[in-house]
């Protein structure tokens, strides 16, 4: 096979693999969406607290059923950049990537994925907590 040739098989294997991921990528993330959040509306759950202080989430870890809620408390005197992810690849956990707490601020936000979560401030990233979700 000569050069020109083998050029053209790839080139037509590039096209031909940009054009499945291409419509690939719908399906991919509607199927994503809806299997990720469950509809809380009407569901009324227990509220669960974290809170940042000294530099430390306290609890570190908390496990909640779907419903529940999640408040996050920033107590100490400087302001956190709350960021759910991992740090620098933050995902949106209940509409909420990121937010920004002032000293005494706080955020609600309600458990409607299941799974394990991590929420970090962004600025300074030993400050963390998790949370488990269960169905």
């Amino acid at each position: 096979m000569t050069a020109g040739r083998r050029r053209k098989v790839f080139i037509v294997l590039d096209i031909v693999g940009l054009v499945a991921i291409v419509l690939l990528i719908p399906f991919v993330l509607s199927n994503k969406s809806a299997m990720a959040n469950i509809d809380c509306s009407g569901k009324i759950g227990a509220n669960h607290v974290m809170i940042i202080q000294n530099s430390k989430v306290t609890p570190t870890h908390i496990t909640a059923p779907l419903c529940d809620t999640l408040t996050i408390t920033n107590k100490d005197n400087i302001e956190r950049f709350v960021a759910f992810g991992p740090h620098e690849d933050h995902v949106a956990y209940d509409g909420i990537t990121e937010k920004v707490l002032t000293q005494g601020q706080t955020f609600k936000v309600t458990l409607v994925q299941a799974g394990n979560f991590r929420f970090h401030d962004h600025i300074h990233d030993e400050v963390q907590g998790t949370f488990t979700v269960t169905k």
